[in-house]
Protein backbone atom coordinates (compact mmCIF):
# COMPACT_ATOMS: atom_id res chain seq x y z
CA UNK A 1 0.00 0.00 0.00
CA UNK A 2 1.60 3.30 -1.06
CA UNK A 3 1.80 6.55 0.86
CA UNK A 4 -0.94 8.34 -1.10
CA UNK A 5 -3.39 5.45 -0.74
CA UNK A 6 -2.80 5.30 3.00
CA UNK A 7 -3.39 9.04 3.31
CA UNK A 8 -6.62 8.77 1.37
CA UNK A 9 -7.73 5.83 3.49
CA UNK A 10 -7.13 7.78 6.67
CA UNK A 11 -9.05 10.77 5.32
CA UNK A 12 -11.94 8.61 4.18
CA UNK A 13 -12.33 6.74 7.45
CA UNK A 14 -12.27 9.70 9.80
CA UNK A 15 -11.88 12.83 7.66
CA UNK A 16 -8.80 13.47 9.76
CA UNK A 17 -8.26 17.22 10.21
CA UNK A 18 -4.82 18.01 8.84
CA UNK A 19 -5.31 21.77 8.62
CA UNK A 20 -3.95 22.10 12.16
CA UNK A 21 -0.55 21.09 10.81
CA UNK A 22 -0.24 24.28 8.80
CA UNK A 23 -1.61 26.44 11.60
CA UNK A 24 1.40 26.02 13.89
CA UNK A 25 4.89 27.40 13.44
CA UNK A 26 7.19 25.19 11.41
CA UNK A 27 10.54 23.94 12.66
CA UNK A 28 13.38 26.44 12.47
CA UNK A 29 15.52 26.11 9.36
CA UNK A 30 18.72 25.09 11.25
CA UNK A 31 16.73 22.40 13.08
CA UNK A 32 15.36 21.03 9.82
CA UNK A 33 18.85 21.04 8.31
CA UNK A 34 20.26 19.10 11.26
CA UNK A 35 17.48 16.49 11.05
CA UNK A 36 17.83 16.12 7.28
CA UNK A 37 21.52 15.20 7.49
CA UNK A 38 21.10 12.99 10.57
CA UNK A 39 18.80 10.39 8.99
CA UNK A 40 20.66 7.69 7.08
CA UNK A 41 19.69 4.65 5.09
CA UNK A 42 20.38 1.24 6.63
CA UNK A 43 21.00 -1.84 4.49
CA UNK A 44 21.75 -5.23 6.05
CA UNK A 45 22.27 -8.79 4.89
CA UNK A 46 22.19 -12.10 6.75
CA UNK A 47 23.16 -15.55 5.50
CA UNK A 48 20.90 -18.47 4.61
CA UNK A 49 21.41 -20.13 7.99
CA UNK A 50 20.05 -17.20 10.00
CA UNK A 51 16.98 -18.15 12.03
CA UNK A 52 15.32 -14.87 11.08
CA UNK A 53 15.95 -15.14 7.32
CA UNK A 54 12.66 -16.97 6.73
CA UNK A 55 10.49 -14.35 8.45
CA UNK A 56 12.44 -11.13 7.85
CA UNK A 57 14.35 -11.98 4.67
CA UNK A 58 18.09 -12.06 4.10
CA UNK A 59 18.28 -8.48 2.81
CA UNK A 60 16.62 -5.69 4.77
CA UNK A 61 16.59 -1.95 4.43
CA UNK A 62 15.25 0.97 6.38
CA UNK A 63 16.47 4.08 8.14
CA UNK A 64 18.44 5.13 11.18
CA UNK A 65 19.30 8.33 13.04
CA UNK A 66 22.78 9.51 14.08
CA UNK A 67 22.80 9.94 17.88
CA UNK A 68 26.60 10.09 18.47
CA UNK A 69 29.66 10.68 16.26
CA UNK A 70 29.93 6.98 15.37
CA UNK A 71 26.52 5.63 16.44
CA UNK A 72 23.21 5.18 14.62
CA UNK A 73 19.94 4.25 16.32
CA UNK A 74 17.49 2.16 14.29
CA UNK A 75 14.81 -0.49 14.66
CA UNK A 76 16.18 -3.78 15.90
CA UNK A 77 14.64 -6.18 13.37
CA UNK A 78 16.85 -4.73 10.63
CA UNK A 79 19.91 -5.93 12.55
CA UNK A 80 18.95 -9.39 13.78
CA UNK A 81 21.67 -11.82 12.68
CA UNK A 82 22.99 -9.28 10.16
CA UNK A 83 26.41 -10.20 8.81
CA UNK A 84 26.93 -6.96 6.89
CA UNK A 85 25.65 -3.44 7.57
CA UNK A 86 25.89 -0.40 5.31
CA UNK A 87 24.87 3.16 6.09
CA UNK A 88 23.96 5.59 3.30
CA UNK A 89 24.04 9.27 4.20
CA UNK A 90 22.10 12.17 2.68
CA UNK A 91 24.84 12.69 0.06
CA UNK A 92 24.75 9.06 -1.07
CA UNK A 93 28.00 8.16 0.68
CA UNK A 94 28.11 4.44 1.65
CA UNK A 95 29.63 3.83 5.08
CA UNK A 96 30.38 0.36 6.46
CA UNK A 97 28.87 -0.36 9.83
CA UNK A 98 28.74 -3.03 12.49
CA UNK A 99 25.88 -4.22 14.70
CA UNK A 100 26.57 -2.90 18.18
CA UNK A 101 23.46 -4.11 19.98
CA UNK A 102 19.91 -5.31 19.53
CA UNK A 103 17.73 -4.58 22.55
CA UNK A 104 14.86 -7.06 22.67
CA UNK A 105 13.09 -5.16 25.47
CA UNK A 106 12.57 -1.96 23.47
CA UNK A 107 12.94 -3.44 19.99
CA UNK A 108 15.63 -0.88 19.11
CA UNK A 109 19.08 -1.48 17.64
CA UNK A 110 22.44 0.29 17.56
CA UNK A 111 24.97 0.45 14.73
CA UNK A 112 28.60 1.52 15.02
CA UNK A 113 30.06 3.22 11.95
CA UNK A 114 33.45 1.78 11.01
CA UNK A 115 34.65 5.02 9.38
CA UNK A 116 33.87 8.58 10.48
CA UNK A 117 30.29 9.64 9.75
CA UNK A 118 31.08 13.37 9.77
CA UNK A 119 27.41 14.01 10.55
CA UNK A 120 25.95 16.06 13.38
CA UNK A 121 24.25 13.92 16.01
CA UNK A 122 20.66 14.58 17.05
CA UNK A 123 19.99 14.76 20.81
CA UNK A 124 17.49 12.42 22.41
CA UNK A 125 14.30 14.10 23.61
CA UNK A 126 11.84 13.10 26.33
CA UNK A 127 9.29 10.70 24.87
CA UNK A 128 7.43 10.35 28.20
CA UNK A 129 6.15 13.93 28.34
CA UNK A 130 4.85 14.25 24.78
CA UNK A 131 1.21 15.40 24.75
CA UNK A 132 -1.31 13.35 22.83
CA UNK A 133 -2.75 15.32 19.95
CA UNK A 134 0.70 16.88 19.83
CA UNK A 135 2.58 17.79 16.66
CA UNK A 136 5.65 15.75 15.63
CA UNK A 137 7.77 15.30 12.50
CA UNK A 138 9.11 12.17 10.83
CA UNK A 139 11.82 11.55 8.26
CA UNK A 140 12.93 8.30 6.63
CA UNK A 141 15.58 7.32 4.13
CA UNK A 142 15.55 9.04 0.73
CA UNK A 143 12.90 11.57 1.77
CA UNK A 144 13.50 15.17 0.77
CA UNK A 145 11.26 16.77 3.38
CA UNK A 146 9.83 16.09 6.81
CA UNK A 147 6.27 14.83 7.21
CA UNK A 148 4.06 16.34 9.91
CA UNK A 149 2.37 13.79 12.18
CA UNK A 150 0.10 13.92 15.19
CA UNK A 151 0.59 11.78 18.27
CA UNK A 152 -2.91 10.44 18.89
CA UNK A 153 -2.54 7.49 21.28
CA UNK A 154 -0.26 5.68 23.73
CA UNK A 155 -2.32 2.47 23.85
CA UNK A 156 -0.38 -0.74 24.69
CA UNK A 157 0.79 -2.82 21.77
CA UNK A 158 1.27 -6.58 22.00
CA UNK A 159 2.71 -8.45 19.01
CA UNK A 160 2.55 -12.17 18.37
CA UNK A 161 6.33 -12.61 18.62
CA UNK A 162 6.55 -12.09 22.41
CA UNK A 163 6.86 -8.31 22.26
CA UNK A 164 4.98 -5.80 24.41
CA UNK A 165 5.16 -2.01 24.47
CA UNK A 166 3.10 -0.49 27.26
CA UNK A 167 3.06 3.06 25.87
CA UNK A 168 4.20 3.28 22.22
CA UNK A 169 3.86 6.43 20.13
CA UNK A 170 0.86 5.98 17.80
CA UNK A 171 0.68 8.59 15.04
CA UNK A 172 -1.47 9.80 12.16
CA UNK A 173 -1.61 10.05 9.20
CA UNK A 174 -0.13 6.69 8.21
CA UNK A 175 3.16 6.81 6.30
CA UNK A 176 4.83 3.96 4.46
CA UNK A 177 8.50 4.76 5.17
CA UNK A 178 8.43 3.74 8.82
CA UNK A 179 11.18 1.14 9.27
CA UNK A 180 13.77 2.89 11.43
CA UNK A 181 12.56 6.40 10.53
CA UNK A 182 13.13 9.17 13.06
CA UNK A 183 10.34 10.91 14.96
CA UNK A 184 11.20 14.40 16.17
CA UNK A 185 9.66 16.93 18.56
CA UNK A 186 9.34 20.69 18.11
CA UNK A 187 12.91 21.21 19.30
CA UNK A 188 14.22 18.79 16.69
CA UNK A 189 15.07 16.15 19.30
CA UNK A 190 14.66 12.47 18.54
CA UNK A 191 11.72 11.00 20.48
CA UNK A 192 10.94 7.80 18.58
CA UNK A 193 12.06 5.28 15.98
CA UNK A 194 9.61 3.91 13.40
CA UNK A 195 8.66 0.28 13.79
CA UNK A 196 5.36 -0.69 12.18
CA UNK A 197 2.30 0.25 10.19
CA UNK A 198 -0.60 -0.69 12.48
CA UNK A 199 -4.24 -1.19 11.43
CA UNK A 200 -5.69 0.54 14.49
CA UNK A 201 -4.07 3.39 16.43
CA UNK A 202 -6.96 3.89 18.86
CA UNK A 203 -8.07 0.39 19.84
CA UNK A 204 -11.76 1.16 19.74
CA UNK A 205 -14.67 0.81 17.33
CA UNK A 206 -13.21 3.11 14.67
CA UNK A 207 -10.22 1.22 13.26
CA UNK A 208 -7.82 3.66 11.66
CA UNK A 209 -4.38 2.78 10.27
CA UNK A 210 -1.35 4.67 11.47
CA UNK A 211 2.21 4.11 12.63
CA UNK A 212 3.88 2.85 15.77
CA UNK A 213 7.10 4.52 16.86
CA UNK A 214 9.21 3.08 19.69
CA UNK A 215 9.83 5.73 22.40
CA UNK A 216 13.50 6.57 22.90
CA UNK A 217 13.11 6.72 26.68
CA UNK A 218 12.89 2.90 26.67
CA UNK A 219 16.57 2.86 25.71
CA UNK A 220 18.08 5.70 27.73
CA UNK A 221 18.93 3.92 30.98
CA UNK A 222 20.38 0.92 29.17
CA UNK A 223 22.22 2.88 26.47
CA UNK A 224 25.67 3.14 28.11
CA UNK A 225 25.80 -0.62 28.77
CA UNK A 226 24.42 -1.48 25.34
CA UNK A 227 27.16 0.60 23.74
CA UNK A 228 29.83 -0.88 25.99
CA UNK A 229 28.92 -4.58 25.95
CA UNK A 230 26.09 -5.01 23.43
CA UNK A 231 23.79 -6.22 26.21
CA UNK A 232 21.14 -4.60 28.39
CA UNK A 233 22.23 -4.64 32.05
CA UNK A 234 20.65 -7.19 34.38
CA UNK A 235 19.18 -10.66 33.77
CA UNK A 236 17.74 -11.45 30.35
CA UNK A 237 13.93 -11.41 30.14
CA UNK A 238 12.09 -14.72 29.86
CA UNK A 239 11.46 -15.96 26.32
CA UNK A 240 9.64 -19.06 25.12
CA UNK A 241 9.94 -18.89 21.32
CA UNK A 242 6.20 -18.87 20.61
CA UNK A 243 4.44 -16.78 17.96
CA UNK A 244 0.74 -16.68 18.80
CA UNK A 245 -2.53 -14.82 18.45
CA UNK A 246 -5.57 -14.36 20.69
CA UNK A 247 -8.51 -16.60 19.76
CA UNK A 248 -12.18 -15.46 19.84
CA UNK A 249 -13.16 -18.36 22.09
CA UNK A 250 -10.34 -17.74 24.56
CA UNK A 251 -6.74 -18.81 24.78
CA UNK A 252 -3.88 -18.16 22.38
CA UNK A 253 -3.38 -20.03 19.11
CA UNK A 254 0.24 -21.03 18.45
CA UNK A 255 1.21 -19.94 14.93
CA UNK A 256 4.90 -20.84 15.00
CA UNK A 257 7.50 -22.22 17.38
CA UNK A 258 11.12 -21.11 16.98
CA UNK A 259 13.51 -24.02 16.35
CA UNK A 260 15.45 -25.16 19.44
CA UNK A 261 13.55 -22.66 21.61
CA UNK A 262 12.34 -23.50 25.13
CA UNK A 263 8.82 -24.07 23.74
CA UNK A 264 10.09 -26.41 21.01
CA UNK A 265 12.23 -28.36 23.47
CA UNK A 266 9.18 -28.78 25.71
CA UNK A 267 7.06 -30.19 22.89
CA UNK A 268 4.81 -27.21 22.12
CA UNK A 269 3.82 -27.21 18.43
CA UNK A 270 2.20 -24.91 15.87
CA UNK A 271 -1.55 -25.47 15.99
CA UNK A 272 -1.65 -25.88 19.78
CA UNK A 273 -3.83 -23.63 21.91
CA UNK A 274 -2.34 -22.10 25.06
CA UNK A 275 -5.12 -22.07 27.66
CA UNK A 276 -3.46 -21.08 30.93
CA UNK A 277 -0.19 -20.03 32.53
CA UNK A 278 0.44 -21.28 36.06
CA UNK A 279 -3.18 -22.42 36.17
CA UNK A 280 -4.66 -19.02 35.31
CA UNK A 281 -6.56 -18.58 32.03
CA UNK A 282 -4.86 -16.60 29.26
CA UNK A 283 -7.10 -13.82 27.96
CA UNK A 284 -4.82 -11.77 25.70
CA UNK A 285 -1.27 -11.48 24.40
CA UNK A 286 -0.55 -8.54 26.70
CA UNK A 287 -1.82 -10.53 29.70
CA UNK A 288 0.41 -13.47 28.69
CA UNK A 289 3.55 -11.35 28.36
CA UNK A 290 3.01 -9.43 31.60
CA UNK A 291 2.50 -12.61 33.59
CA UNK A 292 5.44 -14.33 31.90
CA UNK A 293 7.67 -11.39 32.86
CA UNK A 294 6.39 -11.46 36.45
CA UNK A 295 7.51 -15.08 36.82
CA UNK A 296 11.15 -14.05 36.60
CA UNK A 297 14.03 -13.72 34.12
CA UNK A 298 15.35 -16.28 31.65
CA UNK A 299 15.80 -19.64 33.35
CA UNK A 300 12.54 -19.48 35.29
CA UNK A 301 10.28 -22.59 35.36
CA UNK A 302 6.62 -22.33 34.39
CA UNK A 303 3.62 -24.48 33.49
CA UNK A 304 1.43 -24.01 30.43
CA UNK A 305 -1.95 -25.66 29.89
CA UNK A 306 -2.01 -26.66 26.22
CA UNK A 307 -4.86 -28.08 24.13
CA UNK A 308 -4.00 -30.25 21.14
CA UNK A 309 -6.60 -32.18 19.13
CA UNK A 310 -9.12 -31.85 21.91
CA UNK A 311 -6.78 -33.08 24.65
CA UNK A 312 -5.49 -30.75 27.38
CA UNK A 313 -2.07 -31.38 28.87
CA UNK A 314 0.22 -29.58 31.29
CA UNK A 315 3.63 -28.76 29.83
CA UNK A 316 6.59 -27.72 31.93
CA UNK A 317 8.90 -25.15 30.33
CA UNK A 318 12.13 -23.47 31.43
CA UNK A 319 12.22 -20.02 29.85
CA UNK A 320 15.27 -18.95 27.87
CA UNK A 321 17.20 -15.94 26.61
CA UNK A 322 16.02 -14.76 23.19
CA UNK A 323 19.52 -13.54 22.29
CA UNK A 324 20.88 -17.09 22.47
CA UNK A 325 18.57 -18.13 19.62
CA UNK A 326 20.28 -15.79 17.15
CA UNK A 327 23.47 -16.33 15.22
CA UNK A 328 25.96 -13.91 16.68
CA UNK A 329 26.93 -11.23 14.15
CA UNK A 330 30.50 -9.99 14.27
CA UNK A 331 30.95 -6.98 16.52
CA UNK A 332 28.55 -7.86 19.36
Amino acid sequence: MNHRLLMLLCAGLLAWPLAWAQSEQALAAPTVQRIMQSVVGVQTRSDDQANTARTLGRQRQGSGVVIAPDTVLTIGYLLLEAETVDLIDHQGRRIPGQVRAVDNVSGLGLIRALVPLRLEAVPLGDSDTLPTRGKLWTLGQRESELTVLELVSRKPFAAGWEYLLEAPLMTLPAVNNWSGAGLFDQRGQLVGIGSLLVPDVFGDQRPLPGNLYVPVNLLKDALPELLRTGQRPGPAPSWLGISSQALPGGGLGVLRVAPDSPAAQSGIMAGDTLLALQGQDLVSLADFYRRLSALGPAGSPLTLSVRRQGQVRQIEVISGDRNRSFRRPSGI
